[in-house]
């Protein structure tokens, strides 16, 4: 018999109450509003109904336990059930579209992470109230989850992978278990065996790492396996597994300014959204005022999500400490990826924070849209944030490249480019023979969140004094295409009506604040192709510091088909090198130093 915890009710109630003013009668599911393209959608700027939405408002209706909910929960999942492709022959076996709207066969292309989070959801309403709907019902949702699982095992998603490996790890155990598949069990404890070894390969990192959104799914979906697999060797690799994440938040917390730092393998967001606060409040207890939920309304709202009312999230109390209290730490951590989310054979993440400000960066970093490859922040309970981007077209250029060296507040950067990446997406839109079509193209330090100053330009150097701290930053040098570049800035508003006037479905998410960019214009003017490998250079090399110091010495260099920027600051010298002109991603190489070390070897197995 499911109850929901008293102490979760009356937000839970809340939540509700806002799923049910957007339920859609004719659709059987809640409406939604698509402002924008994303990725394996075609669809945008049109109202929109989900599969995934479906199941777990379903799911919300039954956990509600009231008798008038349970009819129109067992009329969604008959619906959305029957969505599912059940044919073997096919491809797309197992898994359902993004939106009611556009079928498997329109989607660019299907995702088939929709067998895990819908199988996710199945997993809910069978275990919690499988004695509650119809038998004809559950034998319908027992079929639906047996053809996700055998499109989980069928993919068997890599490791790597980090919310998917876990996430079909806990739906193969947890059908397993429920459906009596003993082979399905077996899978799922294999699988997920292999991804806690990866893990302790990689000393105890996620190669989806600090990501807010994932290794909050992460938590979620290992807090369901540690409480629910009845098997005493899952059980004691899921609490390990969640110990690791937990750490990995605290050390990236910076609590003056309430904000979950990078680097950041895969984020959503800038400023840490008040759902991400929300979970971290949850996870303890309410104990730690990260929003308005105990009364403060300065903080930012607390914002339930349904799916809560079946998962115990719970901080250990050895990591609460560092969501209240500032601290000074430096997190150096080197890790494993895979070949779709690598940028080198190793990925370096290096943090440092303190009580005025946090910074994170990676050594080697693609601009996808997800990365957070630098990252700072600063002005307290007022938070900025710097961000770096590589905009194609205004929209972020996943054919990007930035090697980072940074030590402290400090940090000089090499952008560069390749040319046979990603472009919206690191693998969905690769670019084909090294050609774009491209009205824009640029390196952008961007600042936002409560942001009342300006960046201020001189030649080649630019300030912005903002929330009781003055960045600098200096260009070392900068050529596209043989022609040098320049500093340059920009205000949000002016770049949105730039794009009120284009067609493109693609928009950067950034908000309702305003921002202050200052960019390195490799391009723009009318559009037209760019043959990425006939360039004779493009690269930006800057030095960035978040307390104004300038350095003592600045060089660029030469040397065969790579550029290399050095910067010496407080005796520090820091070195990035990278190919001058865009190249083949078999070739790219980036490489970052600090007083001649490469930062692999710096900090490789140490943090």
């Amino acid at each position: 018999m499911f109850t929901l915890r008293e102490t979760d009710r009356k937000p839970f109630e809340r939540a509700l109450a806002k799923a049910n003013a957007v339920y859609d009668e004719e659709w059987k599911a809640p409406a939604g509003y698509l402002d924008k393209a994303n990725y394996h959608t075609n669809l945008a700027r049109q109202t929109v109904h989900s599969t995934r939405d479906a199941f777990g408002y379903a799911a919300a209706l039954l956990a509600s336990g009231r008798e008038e909910d349970l009819s129109r929960a067992e009329e969604i999942l008959w619906n959305v059930s029957a969505q599912q492709d059940k044919n073997p022959a096919n491809a797309t076996y197992g898994i359902w579209s993004w939106y009611m709207e556009e079928p498997l066969e329109k989607m660019s292309p299907p995702d088939w992470n929709w067998a895990d989070f819908c199988g996710k959801e199945i997993l809910q309403v069978l275990a919690f109230h499988g004695d509650r709907i119809s038998k004809d019902l559950r034998a319908e949702l027992e079929d639906a989850l047996r053809h996700a699982c055998l499109s989980i095992f069928r993919r068997n998603m890599h490791a790597a992978y980090t919310n998917i490996s876990i996430m079909g790890s806990y739906v193969t155990l947890h059908a397993g278990q429920l459906l009596g598949w003993p082979w399905l069990f077996s899978y799922g404890k294999e699988r997920f065996r292999g991804f806690v070894r990866y893990t302790r390969g990689n000393h105890g990192a996620f190669a989806e790492y600090n990501s807010a959104t994932y290794t909050s799914v992460a938590i979620e979906d290992l807090t369901r396996i540690h409480t629910h697999i009845r098997d005493g060797e899952v059980h004691a690799m899921a609490g390990e597994m969640l110990d690791d994440a937990w750490r990995t938040i605290a050390d990236h917390f910076h609590a003056p300014t309430r904000q979950w730092c990078g680097p950041n393998a895969r984020s959503y967001t800038w400023l840490t959204a008040p759902g991400t606060l929300s979970f971290l409040e949850q996870a303890t207890g309410h104990g730690i005022s990260l929003t308005d939920f105990n009364g403060d309304k300065s903080l930012p709202p607390f914002s339930y999500s349904l799916g809560w009312a079946y998962v115990d999230l719970c901080c250990p109390d050895k990591y609460r400490k560092a969501f209240c209290e500032p601290e000074e730490k430096d997190v150096n951590v080197v890790f494993r990826t895979e070949a779709d989310l690598r940028t080198s054979p190793a990925a370096v993440a290096v943090f440092h924070k303190e009580k005025d400000f946090a910074l994170g960066s990676f050594a080697a970093v693609s601009a996808w849209n997800q990365r957070r490859g630098f990252l700072a922040f600063w002005g307290g309970e007022r938070p900025r944030f710097l961000n770096l981007a590589a905009l194609h077209n205004l929209y972020d250029f996943s054919s990007g490249m930035f090697t980072i060296a940074q030590d402290g507040g400090h940090a000089l950067i090499l952008a560069s480019l390749r040319s046979d990446s990603g472009d919206t997406h690191i693998n969905l839109d690769m670019i084909k023979n090294g050609r774009i079509n491209a009205y824009d193209l640029r390196i952008r330090l961007e600042a936002g969140g409560a942001l009342e100053g300006d960046w201020m330009i001189e030649d080649d150097a630019a300030s912005l004094a903002d929330g009781g701290r003055r960045i600098g930053v200096r260009l070392i040098g900068a050529e596209f295409d043989g022609a040098p570049c320049r500093l340059e800035k920009r205000e949000s508003r002016e770049e949105k009506a730039i794009l009120d006037g284009k067609p493109d479905l693609h928009r950067r998410f950034t908000g309702a604040e305003e921002r202050r960019y200052l960019d390195v214009v490799f391009y723009e003017g009318p559009e037209k192709e760019i043959n990425l490998t006939s360039l004779s250079n493009a690269y930006a090399a800057l030095f960035v510091s978040l307390d104004g110091t300038e350095p003592e010495a600045t060089s660029l260099t030469f040397e065969g088909d790579n550029v290399l920027a050095c910067a010496i600051c407080g005796g520090t010298v820091l070195e990035v090198s990278s190919p001058v002109s865009p190249a083949r991603s078999s070739l790219w190489r980036g490489e970052a130093k600090k007083n001649g070390v490469t930062y692999e070897k710096l900090y490789g197995g140490k943090s």
